[in-house]
């Protein structure tokens, strides 16, 4: 069983005429997903991605996001009442019901994997499989995972054309209590902490700060020269 990030969330209102300042990123049209009132756009650098959702039926994500979606990502935009910004990390798999099994041995309650599905532009339908952990306790929105209908290997054939040479090499994440965020993060997704970063491989950084609140911060993609900007509530840093 292998954990990898897979992309992050960010919000926009009115994705459908947005476009990346100065196109410093691709973004290419991905799909609806119909039974949870969303859309999307995306930005790949690899396999992982930038993930840019919206909603077009708010009504019909409100009634949707109670049983199993309660955790999903509709949910938090809900829950953090359409904030724009940065919403969710997730993390894919190759083997899904053995991380619902670890989780499990951790002493955590689960919810999934359940089956999931979108619709892409040409009529394509994409499915996944997707798994929650659900603990009342914590105060932050957290990570969820997936593991993709096809194998790796095909779904890099596929996308390769959309591609970029850029990579997110650092997500810079907020807490009130740093030590018990180290200790889930090592305990549950068996990173490696090292000084204030944390470490998945074939990753970027996790850079953990401090403060006031539970949040993502920022990221930093790598191969672009430009100064740090904020987009619809998200913060984006770059290095050459």
């Amino acid at each position: 069983m292998k954990l990898q990030w897979d992309h992050i969330i960010h919000y926009i209102d009115g994705l459908d005429s947005f476009e990346f300042p100065d196109q410093l990123l691709d973004i290419h049209e991905g799909g609806r997903h119909e039974q949870l009132g969303t859309f999307n756009y995306l930005s790949y650098t690899d396999l992982s991605y930038i993930e840019f959702i919206d909603v077009f039926d708010k009504e019909r994500l409100k009634k949707s996001v109670t049983g199993e979606q309660r955790l999903s990502f509709a949910a938090t935009l809900e829950r953090t009442v359409y904030q724009e910004g940065w919403k969710r990390l997730c993390f894919r798999t190759d083997d899904i019901e053995a991380l619902n099994d670890h989780f499990i041995s951790c002493g955590l309650s689960t919810i999934g994997p359940s089956q999931m599905s979108r619709t892409k532009p040409d009529g394509q339908v994409i499915s996944w499989q997707l798994l929650y952990i659900d603990d009342d306790r914590m105060d932050r929105e957290l990570p969820f995972f997936i593991q993709w209908g096809e194998e790796d290997e095909s779904r890099h054939e596929q996308l390769a054309p959309l591609f970029q040479p850029l990579r997110v090499v650092d997500i810079t994440l907020m807490t009130q209590n740093k030590n018990q965020f180290i200790q889930n993060w090592t305990d549950w997704f068996n990173a490696k902490y090292d000084g204030n970063q944390l470490l998945i491989p074939d990753g970027p950084i996790f850079t953990l700060m401090e403060g006031d609140k539970e949040s993502i911060e920022a990221i930093t993609i790598a191969g672009i020269d430009h100064p740090s900007i904020e987009v619809h509530g998200a913060t984006y840093h770059f290095q050459a």
